[in-house]
Order: structure tokens, then C-alpha cells, then sequence
């Protein structure tokens, strides 16, 4: 069942909205990573001016692929400043579904790491680091950027 909301309902002094949306219903499929559970939400709703304003916090616990190492990883994801603002009719039914969906798909980490100390593994040999160390020798520079060693710049001005 989708978050709506029916304005004619909500309260003069607000409402608290509390609860799980399941993984279906939020419909988030992304490469590397799971959902492991219900979409946590604790909003606040409130009508003021024909403007219909929710804020709070969301949650999803997840299971992630760590860019580093391959590694599974349980995690979650939060937001802790979900804010949604919009006008609205007295009879109108809004479904805040796709706006927590959307929230959520943005604080997705770029690439999800087990640890920060994750040693990920070794390009030449494929053994992972944070296991067994490798023998294989540290990468060479790379020679494209020589040229840029080479160039002399001018003197900054003192302004």
C-alpha cells in the first residue's frame, strides 16, 4: 500500500505518520545493491495556507556490493531531512510514494564501501588486500602526465 494522504484529514495541529512501506512498493532496483527490508518513514504532515507540508526522517535497510573488494555489505540508507511542500485542495489525495522513493534513490552512495579502510583488491592479481598481501609491484605513473612536469608558469601577481 502506497503513502497517501487524504487532505480533508489531516488535522488543524498536523499529523505523525509512522511506518514501513515494503520493497515492492517502492520499486528500487539498482546494480549492486539489495533492499532488505521496509522503507522506514517518521514524517510530520501539516496543512498551512492550502499548502500541504511533510518533513521528517526515512530509512532503508540495504546490501550492498563495495566498489572496492566485490564484498557484500548490510547497511542502510537515511535520510534525515525529507522534506515535501505543495499546494493543495481540501478533497485532494496526494501519494507521497515516489517522493520517498526519490529521496532515497539520492542518498545513494557513489560507491559503497564495506569500510574506509578497505583495501579493495589488486588489479594485476585479483587477490583481495584486505586478506593476503600481494606481491605484485605498486602501479607505474602514468607517462601522459610527464608532459605536465615539464611546463613552467608564469609568476602569480600579488593582488
Amino acid at each position: 500500500m502506497a503513502l497517501t494522504l487524504e487532505i480533508q484529514k489531516i488535522p488543524l495541529e498536523g499529523e505523525f505518520l509512522t511506518g514501513a512501506l515494503l520493497p515492492s512498493e517502492i520499486d528500487l532496483e539498482v546494480h549492486g545493491m539489495s533492499v532488505r527490508g521496509g522503507l522506514e518513514y517518521d514524517l510530520r504532515a501539516e496543512v498551512v495556507s492550502h499548502e500541504l507540508i511533510v518533513h521528517g526522517k526515512l530509512r532503508l535497510p540495504v546490501e550492498f556490493i563495495c566498489s572496492r573488494c566485490l564484498k557484500k555489505f548490510t547497511g542502510e540508507i537515511r535520510v534525515e531531512q525529507f522534506h515535501y511542500n505543495t499546494k493543495v485542495s481540501e478533497r485532494e489525495i496526494i501519494d507521497l510514494t515516489e517522493n520517498l522513493r526519490e529521496d532515497i534513490i539520492i542518498a545513494l552512495p557513489l560507491k559503497p564501501l564495506c569500510g574506509d579502510k578497505c583495501k579493495g583488491i589488486c588489479p594485476r592479481c585479483g587477490k583481495d588486500r584486505n586478506v593476503e598481501r600481494c606481491s605484485c609491484a605498486p602501479a607505474s605513473e602514468d607517462p601522459r602526465w610527464n608532459a605536465l612536469e615539464e611546463l613552467s608558469l608564469p609568476p602569480e601577481n600579488d593582488k
